[in-house]
């Protein structure tokens, strides 16, 4: 079985929903239940349950209302979005959340600009960064041949190791990165620490990179495939810098010059700041060893293919045309944004003024009121989540006891911050889109490097996350919807996109709102409790027995057993050893939400139709479904299922609901109906 949790992911959840509206009958489109068959959907024998009525924020649209609830759930509450989508070979899925939260968030853009930028010297920056994209100046592409044409000209290996501080400077490292983490021998301060660079590979992406940046196709395809094999042999050493028994290495700046030797470390750490009697941290030196390989095996023109890759990989998103037109179809995980300006130009100013943006929009766009209103249901699920533990009877007492204390003393980091990570003040022009960002990442680098030495804490905002627009700080990224647990500070993050309307009404009926944010919450609190491998301070400690360890993995094949036996295209299964860790974190979120929501509301009220009718018990299983409606092709869910951590979107809503005696009961379901699993048979972790 797979560890059910890694530190550096990122759960990016989108939640939506759309408003109120009539919906015509439409006919069951083919897909496969929760027993795992492919089969059509079919009209129901007896009464379907009813639809959620007048519940604000629960599409009837997107309900296909002749499919049973109790049949295949996630078709019954998506099907009619499902069947009316319109997919592309440009566009090959499309999420109901996601084009609402689109359109939410430009509406708060235009919102915040449409102020008097004046009187708020930030929001003037922002607009100004944010204009100078939508302008798309001529002087990109010149910028953007000045740093190509300074890669080209790097002849000599000293000319090399020039260019690689060159590009280190603007936030692109092609080989290794520095930046500042928990020092785990004095946990109150941030130590320097080397680690492998994030430069993804793949050899016809950067062969039609290569083209668009003005290669001929023969000198592309060479180029392309030596950035592909550099890339390769750098992946295969590359660290885990979680792995504690590996990746605690500290060495002197006289240990990394015979480490790797072809690096000039005296000129990098002048750079970045680094002091020369001091050592840093090297998360994997086997990977530096593979990089001084490089440096020494490689010619200079095959080293120079690699900087140019990586240069243009790594500004993806905000280079001109045609440069970007090779990055709309790469994993979704990297993609950016083409054919949307306005899309393209919010997601930059994310990467780019990230605080300053998520700043005005919590302040300006949310607000205290729907913070303070989901602290409340958060601290309503870490009380659940907390007595679960005492529930879980796989886990030995001690087990139960430090997991326990874990949870309670976890932070929670949720909407945004109280005080705000400082923002810098370098020149912005209206017409000069590059240089632009090509200032904010210098300052961003800047910041990394200068944090070393500083002090750490657990209630800042500024660990590194790494969300679909970009990895940044924290306290950067709050306008992506995202929620994510961060094991080094024992804290627990909430974006301040998950408080704004649809996804969070602060006022919207309990039942919608434990539905979406509760729920995601919940998941993201069972990654928290699964973490055994770190303490209530976020420090290295297990907390688990080696008997604890094998327990977890035995309670979780029920989990594992059900993702296996599931269908998701005929003839394909998933892996349910791949995919356990999501698994289990959507299993106890919605049960750890449903059952704080029925200890707020009392049970008979919760399962009590009312004047919509409906019960507030129907319209939470509507809304968490519909939180995850996706239209994909079947080459798209394939590729997913191969390589995404999460199961597919129906696996998603259906594999945990069959498991809860709540939803049966909540609509009516029989013992032998598909969304209902026989009792002996039912999974809970947490």
């Amino acid at each position: 079985m797979l560890k059910p949790y890694k530190l550096a992911r990122t759960a990016t959840i989108l939640l939506s929903a759309f408003a109120l509206a009539a919906f015509a009958q439409e006919k069951a489109p083919t897909h496969k239940g929760a027993t795992g068959k492919h089969a059509a959907a079919k009209r129901p024998s007896a009464a379907p349950a009813p639809l959620p009525g007048n519940a604000s924020a629960i599409s009837l649209l997107a309900v296909n209302k002749s499919v049973n609830a109790c049949d295949d759930f996630y078709m019954r509450a998506c099907g009619g979005y499902v069947a009316a989508a319109k997919l592309s070979d440009a566009q090959p899925a499309v999420e109901m959340a996601n084009e609402q939260f689109e359109a939410n968030l430009e509406l708060s853009f235009r919102k915040l600009f449409a102020q008097d930028v004046s009187k708020d010297p930030e929001l003037m920056r922002l607009k100004t960064f944010y204009n100078s994209c939508l302008s798309g100046n001529a002087t990109d592409g010149a910028l953007v041949r000045q740093w190509l044409a300074r890669i080209d000209a790097a002849e000599s290996p000293a000319q090399l190791q020039t260019l690689h501080l060159q590009l280190s400077q603007i936030g692109v490292d092609p080989f290794f990165t520095y930046s500042a983490q928990p020092d785990r021998k004095r946990w109150d301060r941030y130590r320097g620490e080397i680690h492998n660079s994030y430069i993804w590979t793949d050899e016809q992406v950067a062969f039609r990179t290569f083209v668009n940046a003005g290669m001929s196709e023969p000198d592309a395809r060479h180029d392309a495939a030596i950035a592909a094999a550099i890339g390769q042999v750098l992946r295969k050493e590359r660290g885990d810098r979680y792995d504690v028994a590996k990746s605690e290495n500290p060495r002197t700046l006289a240990e990394l010059a015979q480490l790797a030797p072809a690096v000039d470390w005296a000129g990098y750490f002048a750079v970045v700041g680094a002091a020369a009697d001091q050592p840093v941290n090297v998360t994997a030196p086997a990977y530096l060893r593979a990089v001084d390989e490089q440096f020494r095996a490689r010619s200079p023109a095959e080293l120079r293919a690699y900087f140019r890759w990586a240069y243009l990989y790594s500004l993806r998103g905000e280079l001109p045309a045609p440069y970007n037109g090779a990055f709309g179809d790469i994993s979704p995980a990297l993609r950016v944004q083409l054919g949307n300006p306005a899309g393209q130009c919010r997601d930059a100013t994310v990467r780019a003024m990230g605080v300053e943006f998520s700043r005005q929009y919590a302040t300006r766009i949310l607000g205290w009121r729907a913070r303070d209103a989901a602290r409340k249901i958060a601290t309503d699920i870490q009380a659940r989540i907390i007595a679960s533990v005492e529930d879980a009877q796989w886990l030995s007492p001690g087990g139960r006891k430090a997991t326990a204390d874990k949870l309670a003393k976890t932070d929670l980091k949720i909407g945004f911050p109280d005080t705000w990570p400082e923002v810098g003040n370098y020149p912005l022009a209206e017409n000069a889109f590059l240089a632009n960002v090509l200032s904010a990442r210098a300052f961003e680098q800047h910041r990394t490097w200068s944090r070393v030495g500083t002090e750490h804490s657990r209630t800042n905002w500024d660990m590194i996350v790494s969300p679909w627009v970009g990895e940044g700080m924290a306290a950067a990224r709050l306008v992506v919807p995202n929620g994510y647990p961060d094991a080094l500070s024992n804290s627990l993050i909430m974006t301040a996109a998950f408080l704004g309307a649809p996804r969070f009404i602060a006022n919207a009926p309990d039942e919608l709102n434990y539905a979406t944010f509760g729920a995601v919450f919940g998941h993201e609190f069972v990654h928290v409790a699964e973490t055994h491998e770190y303490g209530p301070d976020g420090r290295n400690q297990e907390l688990w027995s080696d008997a604890d360890i094998k327990a977890e993995e035995r309670q979780g094949q029920c989990v594992v057993d059900q993702a296996n036996a599931y269908q998701a295209l005929p003839g394909m299964k998933m892996k349910g050893d791949h995919q356990y860790g999501e698994n289990v974190a959507d299993y106890g979120g919605v049960r750890l939400a449903f059952e704080a929501l029925q200890a707020k509301l009392g049970a008979d009220r919760l399962y009590r139709v009312d004047a919509s009718g409906t019960s507030p018990a129907q319209r939470f299983f509507y809304r968490y479904a519909q939180n995850r409606c996706v239209a994909q092709t079947d080459d798209f869910l394939r590729r997913s299922i191969e390589t995404d951590g999460h199961a597919p979107a129906a696996f998603r809503i259906n594999a945990p609901l069959s498991n809860l005696r709540s939803f049966q009961r909540a609509f009516h379901c029989k013992p032998g109906a598909a969304m209902v699993r026989p009792a002996a048979e039912q999974c809970r972790v947490w």
